[in-house]
């Protein structure tokens, strides 16, 4: 039986709620109480305590996502959503705000492109 394919959304409990500087604007200018959205098919869904994590390049932040880090909010309380007609659901995750220091560590990542599109050599 193949996994539910879920919506998961991250928004903050309160829009007032502290860390509310932290938050990114919407193209319009506004202020969203969404953080931030992803497609998931593993069936592996958020948990109470769960940090959202934070992906960026710190030494060329034009150039795609080489680190990772755990970032400031914390996943607090979890709505979950289903079809009855299809095979997919959204998960509503709400999150507080709580700080935390942590490092960008390099992520590790599996054969470029280019390695696997090469044919394979025979010796």
């Amino acid at each position: 039986m193949s996994n539910k394919e879920t919506w998961i959304v991250y928004k903050v409990e309160s829009m007032s709620a502290e860390g509310w500087k932290e938050r990114k604007l919407m193209p319009s200018g506004g202020l969203t109480d969404i953080l931030t959205e992803e497609w998931d098919s593993s069936g592996r869904l958020p948990q109470v305590g769960d940090r959202l994590r934070e992906y960026a390049n710190p030494q060329d932040p034009e150039n795609g996502i080489t680190h990772g880090r755990d970032g400031d909010w914390v996943v607090k309380s979890i709505d979950q959503f289903s079809s009855n007609n299809t095979n997919q659901q959204i998960v509503v995750c709400y999150c507080a705000y709580q700080p935390v220091e942590s490092n960008w560590v390099e992520l590790q990542r599996g054969r470029s492109v280019n390695e696997i599109l090469q044919p394979a050599q025979v010796g």
